[in-house]
């Protein structure tokens, strides 16, 4: 019972890791004035603050009919492609290779080239996108290094 409560954990923050993944590539891209490292999610529209609620990819898109809960705009299919891709890749690997180390490090490495194939396809980048990209990746090293606790407790379960 222990190891599916682990395995349903990774694969939930696999779903987060989604939701995150659309955030950081939005600021990388749009050059925007808050900080990589804040938490906050902003509308690129109207700059509400989004609710912690409506940050659940495929819950809030449904829940808000594809729009802005403030602003009403509507958000890009594209961005909820791309929580609900890196979520299946992410579980379906891990899955295929039974939740081990591979697992883990094939999912970091799928999360970060996605991620750049996305930068790259959605268009111009903001000047100090170099800069912003390697503190990206750092961030994501500390999301990765916390889930490798979620992975070596499924390998002592």
């Amino acid at each position: 019972m222990q190891t599916i409560i682990i395995r349903f954990t990774i694969c939930l923050v696999y779903y987060i890791l989604g939701a995150y993944a659309t955030t950081d590539i939005l600021r990388l891209l749009k050059g925007s004035t808050l900080s990589i490292n804040n938490p906050d999610c902003y509308c690129p529209i109207c700059n509400n603050k989004i609710k912690l609620k409506d940050q659940l990819p495929i819950f809030a898109y449904i829940k808000n009919h594809g729009a802005c809960h403030y602003c009403k705009s509507k958000i890009p299919f594209g961005d909820l492609f791309l929580e609900i891709f890196l979520f299946l890749l992410m579980t379906l690997i891990t899955i295929l290779l039974h939740f081990n180390w591979w697992a883990y490090f094939v999912c970091f490495i799928a999360y970060e080239v996605t991620k750049l194939l996305f930068l790259f396809i959605y268009g111009p980048r903001e000047t100090e996108f170099a800069k912003n990209l390697l503190r990206s990746l750092g961030n994501n090293m500390v999301l990765f290094t916390l889930l490798a606790v979620l992975f070596l407790l499924a390998q002592l379960a």
